[in-house]
Protein backbone atom coordinates (compact mmCIF):
# COMPACT_ATOMS: atom_id res chain seq x y z
CA UNK A 1 0.00 0.00 0.00
CA UNK A 2 1.73 3.49 -0.48
CA UNK A 3 1.99 6.00 1.78
CA UNK A 4 0.21 9.29 1.15
CA UNK A 5 1.46 12.75 2.68
CA UNK A 6 5.22 11.22 2.54
CA UNK A 7 8.12 12.15 0.86
CA UNK A 8 9.90 8.98 -0.25
CA UNK A 9 12.84 8.36 -2.44
CA UNK A 10 13.56 6.03 -5.50
CA UNK A 11 16.71 5.16 -6.96
CA UNK A 12 17.11 4.24 -10.66
CA UNK A 13 20.45 2.94 -11.92
CA UNK A 14 21.47 4.14 -15.64
CA UNK A 15 24.67 4.10 -17.71
CA UNK A 16 26.40 3.24 -14.78
CA UNK A 17 25.21 6.24 -12.66
CA UNK A 18 22.78 6.43 -9.98
CA UNK A 19 19.47 9.00 -9.96
CA UNK A 20 16.99 9.78 -7.59
CA UNK A 21 13.87 11.07 -7.39
CA UNK A 22 11.95 12.11 -4.69
CA UNK A 23 8.16 12.06 -4.88
CA UNK A 24 4.51 12.49 -2.66
CA UNK A 25 1.26 10.77 -2.99
CA UNK A 26 -1.43 13.02 -2.42
CA UNK A 27 -5.32 12.28 -2.78
CA UNK A 28 -4.47 9.81 -5.74
CA UNK A 29 -1.69 12.17 -7.46
CA UNK A 30 2.12 11.34 -7.89
CA UNK A 31 4.08 14.96 -7.27
CA UNK A 32 7.98 13.85 -8.13
CA UNK A 33 10.79 16.18 -8.38
CA UNK A 34 13.52 14.60 -10.63
CA UNK A 35 16.56 16.72 -11.39
CA UNK A 36 14.71 19.92 -10.08
CA UNK A 37 11.74 19.44 -12.17
CA UNK A 38 8.34 18.86 -10.70
CA UNK A 39 6.45 16.00 -12.48
CA UNK A 40 2.52 15.22 -12.14
CA UNK A 41 1.00 11.94 -12.94
CA UNK A 42 -2.47 9.89 -11.62
CA UNK A 43 -1.52 7.26 -9.93
CA UNK A 44 -2.80 3.76 -11.36
CA UNK A 45 -3.40 0.66 -10.09
CA UNK A 46 0.47 0.00 -9.45
CA UNK A 47 2.73 0.93 -6.92
CA UNK A 48 3.72 4.60 -6.90
CA UNK A 49 7.19 4.30 -6.58
CA UNK A 50 7.70 2.31 -9.84
CA UNK A 51 5.65 5.09 -11.57
CA UNK A 52 8.49 7.42 -10.52
CA UNK A 53 10.77 5.06 -11.63
CA UNK A 54 9.33 4.68 -14.65
CA UNK A 55 9.21 9.01 -14.61
CA UNK A 56 12.98 9.04 -14.29
CA UNK A 57 13.91 7.22 -16.43
CA UNK A 58 12.01 8.07 -19.02
CA UNK A 59 13.70 11.77 -18.09
CA UNK A 60 16.68 10.40 -18.48
CA UNK A 61 16.05 8.60 -21.86
CA UNK A 62 14.80 11.61 -23.02
CA UNK A 63 18.31 13.83 -22.28
CA UNK A 64 20.86 11.19 -23.24
CA UNK A 65 18.57 11.10 -27.12
CA UNK A 66 19.16 15.14 -27.23
CA UNK A 67 22.48 14.89 -25.83
CA UNK A 68 23.86 13.05 -28.69
CA UNK A 69 24.69 14.93 -31.68
CA UNK A 70 22.20 14.25 -34.69
CA UNK A 71 25.26 13.94 -37.12
CA UNK A 72 28.93 12.84 -36.72
CA UNK A 73 31.35 15.37 -35.44
CA UNK A 74 33.84 14.32 -37.57
CA UNK A 75 33.62 12.96 -41.47
CA UNK A 76 33.26 9.50 -42.29
CA UNK A 77 36.41 7.94 -44.29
Amino acid sequence: MDTQSQVLTVEVEFEGQTYTASYFLEHGIIQASIEGRLFTAVKGTGPADETVRALLLEWLLQNTVRAEPEYPTEPSP
